[in-house]
């Protein structure tokens, strides 16, 4: 089975679904077949950023049985492989997020890691990316409320027996007005893993269709805050990362199964 990982917030806004983009594609250059599902059935974008508004076989799709999940897969010209999600209004009463734990049972052969953006909030979607899925990657701002709200889908995660792999802290700008790395992973009982800085080139790649970033601007600073968080999540850096956080040590060594 692949190893399933969801990306989820506790609001809109963070950057999340650019995160979840960025992270895949950084993670597919490191030699794993992996796959980005929009798990966002309500308000879908991942095909929005990286240029395609318009597709007629999608997750939507197959949860209403009209096509295969390998008619509904897709392939960027960066070389990452979707699973986009688009939907109307009146299909979204029919539609069943639950099923998402079925369907990525079916996708096994198809990918060695699957990144499931998640909806926002803590509704029935939320609840649904979040149970099928092995894992989760918080991603938030350096902000009181945002972390705040971070903090419920962590609880969220924790009630459904999800491991909670770190979080995720993104637009930073290191100024006065942010909190300390220390209070949020205080707030949240959780290692910030990785910190991706405010960087004028997502909002430019995202109006010129140019995500992601780490495949069109691979030397800026977001792409290698990415590339950084990619390598840390396959394994090569996590221990290195997060032993060096002052009060993580034994948490991380319980969370891998060593103490």
């Amino acid at each position: 089975m692949p190893h399933t990982i969801a990306i989820a917030s506790g609001k809109g806004g963070v950057g999340k679904t650019t995160s979840a983009i960025n992270l895949a594609h950084a993670m597919s250059r490191h030699d794993k077949r992996v796959l980005l599902i929009d798990g966002n059935l309500s308000t879908p974008n991942v095909h929005v950023y990286l240029g395609w508004p318009i597709l007629n076989k999608t997750l939507v799709s197959v949860l209403k049985r009209e096509a295969t999940l390998k008619e509904a897969i897709y392939k960027h010209h960066s070389g990452l492989r979707i699973l986009p999600s688009i939907s109307s209004a009146s299909e979204l009463r029919s539609l069943k997020s639950d099923r998402l734990s079925e369907l990525v049972q079916d996708l096994d052969g198809e990918a060695d890691i699957i990144l499931l953006d998640s909806a926002a909030g803590l509704g029935r979607e939320t609840l649904g990316a979040l149970d099928a899925c092995d894992e989760v990657l918080i991603v938030t701002n350096p902000e009181l409320g945002a972390v705040l709200d971070a903090q419920k889908t962590v609880q969220l995660a924790h009630e459904l027996g999800k491991t909670v792999l770190g979080v995720v802290l993104n637009k930073v700008r290191r100024d006065k007005h942010e909190l300390p790395i220390e209070e949020v992973e205080k707030l949240l009982d959780l290692p910030v893993i990785g910190v991706v800085p405010f960087d004028d080139n997502i909002r430019k790649a995202l109006r010129k269709n140019e995500h992601p970033i780490t495949h069109s601007r691979p030397y800026s600073k977001s792409a290698n805050s990415y590339e950084e968080l990619a390598e840390i999540l396959l394994g090569h850096k996590y221990l290195e990362k997060v032993m060096r956080k002052k009060g993580v040590k034994e948490r991380v060594l319980r969370l891998l199964g060593l103490a």
